[in-house]
């Protein structure tokens, strides 16, 4: 649990390379109460507010995959729920919609 400092933001997450929808740009990703609250300049370091740069390590959007058989119940031993929701998110995968005839 973070302690919001007086000017409402908790962390910010800085990367030379911050994919947006405008390209690949440095930014600060001003975080409270665990919700992205902006994406600012990269110099925009807020007092009081815990700094994670990861310098040129790319960050950006979770990926939202929309055609996913979990084959649960059923065939299992080939993929269930399990095996791939951390196949996933290992993948940077944050979202799964599951194919109605699994």
């Amino acid at each position: 649990m973070s302690v919001r400092q007086g000017n409402g933001v908790d962390v910010v997450v800085r990367s030379r390379r911050v994919v947006t929808r405008t390209g690949v740009v440095p930014a600060a990703i001003h975080v409270s109460g665990g919700m992205i609250r902006t994406v600012a300049a990269w110099h925009d370091v807020p007092a009081g507010a815990r700094l994670d740069d990861v310098g040129e390590l790319a960050v950006l959007p979770g990926v939202v995959d929309t055609h996913v058989h979990l084959n649960e119940p059923g065939r299992t031993e080939w993929e269930g729920f399990a095996t791939a929701t951390r196949a996933a998110a290992a993948g940077g995968v944050t979202t799964l919609i599951c194919m109605p005839n699994t």
